[in-house]
């Protein structure tokens, strides 16, 4: 699987937590795609990316450490971790096109 398909993947695992106002830790993530919690920073960075871009609510901020219940040191495009994950939680993101691979390779 390529680094923009783990990307989408873990896209549509976030949007649902979204939609049910749940937070996951790196290791509860890895777990849920199959794959290393250590190895998830390049696919989240994608989806901050693109949330970025598309001026989206940072939906990566639903991805916690397990110890401070914070986001990791590469997760730079929040201002304020309760508002933004708020902004998350009510953001309609199942009223969006689907995320495709075009969409994160042209950022």
């Amino acid at each position: 699987m390529t680094t923009y398909e783990r990307a989408i993947q873990i896209y549509q695992v976030l949007t649902a937590c979204a939609h049910s106002r749940q937070i996951l830790t790196y290791e509860l993530l890895g777990k849920r795609i199959g794959m290393p919690a250590r190895g998830l920073a390049p696919h989240l960075a994608h989806l901050m990316k693109y949330c970025k871009k598309k001026e989206l609510p940072p939906i990566t901020v639903l991805v916690v450490q397990t110890e401070s219940g914070k986001p990791g040191e590469g997760f730079t495009t929040f201002d304020d971790l309760h508002r933004d994950r708020e902004r998350v939680f009510n953001h309609d993101w199942y009223k969006r096109k689907p995320l495709t691979l075009d969409d994160l390779k042209n950022l």
